[in-house]
């Protein structure tokens, strides 16, 4: 954010990641993480800042990181197949965290809150683990996990966080430290989408269907079937599936029409990981890799620190050790950051001035992207069908 009347020097909106560490951090909790006009929660300083430069001093966009030695490379899952099942990829995730509570600890991760928006919790029991499996693609919302995970680590409880690469720097920065009892683990991030134009889709499912959606997952699984397919249930039992890949929100995630400003310019988009270790979908194994395994989803773990390759050793996988030059290759995370759209700047021009359902009409339901001309007409084009249009 902008310097403005003595107030503290935070990052430039374009490198803001909304980590929220100054918030968290700041000594009177005069900082607010507020939404702007796309949707993104961004720090707004009041008249309680003392000016003490904090937020300044532990803000990861101002800072440099220190330079890692390249990971060990792993294509890992989980031999548990109840576990995969429920999980995004290979389940590796969950052995993790079913490790640190059988320990007593506590993990921190991104959960679907019941009016569905993305928030950061804290899990306790192996009974709500279900809470923080599977992918939930919107950017989640921080609020005082930071606060809370100190908390935790002042009365001796061993702490797993789970985030994106920004989040855990956020974390690292906040503490000012990196606690022995603290595990990181980072996602190889490919860009959040805002919780905003989230917040409306969930609304206009809402309204077209006239029931409730009640849960959402982004990437489920189909047996026999790789794509992985959006699927949300309604009150009453209702639901709705399709090849994520063809949906309005998907589309406009493929399409980088509402990720967030930073992730343009995102600096952890690299082999040099923050955390201890990280985790993402293995997408370009050759085909005569356990294709029986890869069916059901493989893991791509980076093994970054001492600490993760001890925890590495301690856990059941099945893992085979791959190179970094094939993991960078197939994920776009691991070498740049996701491209924006040429329609980005119309697309939410369009969301802060019109109905969201003309917004949808215009940018996330066509097979090409609209024209927008300097008249603000659309050209027509042809359209697919929309599963959620409300019938007369």
């Amino acid at each position: 954010m902008q310097q403005q009347n003595n107030m503290p020097r935070l990052a430039p909106k374009d490198l803001c990641t909304g980590c929220s560490a100054c918030a968290n951090g700041c000594p009177k909790g005069a900082i607010h993480m507020l939404p702007d006009r796309e949707g993104f929660l961004y720090p707004t300083v009041t008249d309680a800042c003392i000016q003490c430069g904090h937020c300044t001093h532990i803000c990861p966009a101002l800072k440099e990181r220190e330079l890692r030695p390249d990971p060990m490379v792993f294509a890992a899952w989980n031999p548990d197949e109840a576990s995969r099942r429920v999980s995004t990829s290979g389940g590796v995730f969950t052995l993790l965290a079913e490790y640190i509570l059988e320990d007593g600890g506590v993990v921190f991760g991104a959960a679907m809150s019941p009016d569905l928006q993305v928030r950061h919790i804290a899990v306790k029991s192996k009974e709500h683990l279900h809470l923080l499996q599977g992918a939930k693609l919107v950017q989640s919302e921080i609020g005082d996990a930071y606060s809370r995970v100190r908390h935790y680590l002042d009365r001796g409880r061993r702490v797993l966080f789970t985030g994106t690469p920004c989040q855990v720097d956020g974390l690292y920065r906040f503490l000012g430290e990196h606690p022995e009892k603290l595990l990181t683990c980072d996602i190889l991030c490919h860009g959040v989408p805002s919780p905003g134009v989230w917040c409306q889709l969930v609304h206009s499912m809402a309204y077209i269907k006239q029931k409730k959606p009640v849960s959402v997952n982004f990437y489920s699984k189909t047996d026999g079937q790789r794509e992985r397919r959006f699927h949300v249930i309604f009150e009453g039992g209702s639901t709705y599936d399709a090849p994520f890949s063809k949906t309005d929100f998907g589309r406009g995630v493929s399409r980088g029409l509402f990720l967030r400003p930073a992730c343009h310019n995102c600096s952890y988009a690299c082999t040099d990981r923050v955390a201890d270790l990280s985790l993402g979908s293995y997408q370009n194994l050759p085909k005569d890799f356990y294709p029986e395994e890869q069916r059901r989803g493989i893991c791509l773990l980076l093994v970054n620190s001492p600490k993760g390759a001890h925890m590495f050793d301690l856990l059941p996988l099945k893992r085979k050790k791959r190179s970094l030059e094939e993991a960078a290759a197939g994920n776009s995370a691991l070498s740049s950051p996701p491209v924006a759209s040429e329609n980005r700047s119309d697309f939410f021009n369009a969301f802060a001035q019109q109905p969201f359902q003309k917004v949808c009409d215009q940018f996330l339901r066509s097979t090409v992207l609209p024209h927008i001309r300097k008249t603000g007409k659309t050209q027509r084009s042809f359209r697919l069908s929309n599963p959620f249009r409300k019938k007369n």
